[in-house]
């Protein structure tokens, strides 16, 4: 699913503005390409944003001005005060957010490590590498992962969160 994503991700880029026979096209592209490796989806584009239905549920992506943080995003992880949403994925089993802010890893990280922890979440990793520092969470049967690094006028941050249920 994830290569379908990332052609999604090409798409959208391909598809410029958004009109809506490139929007068709690039629908029918990624469906194409689905089925090729058999697999049966509806694909739908609009407003910058792709959404992928198959059978084992549905899969979307969205980037760029005006994205914001998806509804299904878990309430009990929060998105950093102030922070422009870059691009956020939603999978059946997972979420993504790719997030900007002004502020510095350390005030970043500080955020995270008392919410996470406020938030019922056991830490199970932290590692500082300058450029970069990582948080990995535990609760239930779900991961957190908050990686932020160091962008030229401030941090990015990426937040996945993912069950681990089969």
């Amino acid at each position: 699913m994830k290569r379908y994503v990332i052609v999604a991700a090409a798409a959208l880029v391909v598809m410029g503005c958004g009109k809506k026979t490139s929007e068709s096209l690039a629908e029918k592209m990624i469906e194409h390409a689905m089925a090729k490796d058999g697999v049966q989806g509806k694909v739908n584009i609009s407003d910058g944003k792709v959404t992928m239905e198959t059978k084992d549920g549905t899969t979307s992506y969205a980037a760029g001005a005006g994205t914001k943080v998806p509804d299904t995003f878990p309430k009990d992880v929060q998105v950093y005060a102030g922070a422009k949403v870059l691009a956020s994925v939603s999978v059946p089993n997972g979420q993504n957010l790719m997030l900007e802010s002004g502020d510095s890893i350390e005030k970043i990280i500080a955020f995270y490590k008392g919410q996470m922890s406020a938030g019922g979440w056991d830490e199970k990793m932290s590692m500082n590498q300058g450029e970069s520092s990582v948080l990995i969470y535990k609760k239930e049967q779900r991961q957190a992962s908050i990686v932020v690094t160091r962008a030229e006028k401030g941090s990015q941050i990426n937040l996945t969160i993912a069950s681990d249920s089969r």
